[in-house]
């Protein structure tokens, strides 16, 4: 192999190299933006509604948790 057989041999690996390192991150910048895409529509997506608690269960909420601080007077409400 001669001289210019060699640095031919070394110029297409060097730019086989590169080729590959760009590839890599055009791929991992893809991967990123559809991330990015995926998490904005999920951001966008409404946010359940709790449906509201009912007048007899905010009074066990309440009764449990006097019950739980100590306070055992379920007369004042």
């Amino acid at each position: 192999m001669n001289n210019t057989e060699s640095e031919l041999y070394i110029a297409r690996a060097m730019l086989n190299a590169k080729t590959a390192v760009i590839a890599d991150r055009e791929n991992r910048e893809q991967r990123i933006r559809e991330k990015a895409v995926k998490a904005f529509e999920e951001r966008s997506k409404p946010k359940e509604k709790r449906e509201p608690m009912s007048a007899e269960e905010r009074k066990a909420v309440l009764n449990s948790l006097k019950r739980l601080n100590g306070k055992t007077d379920d007369t004042q409400v």
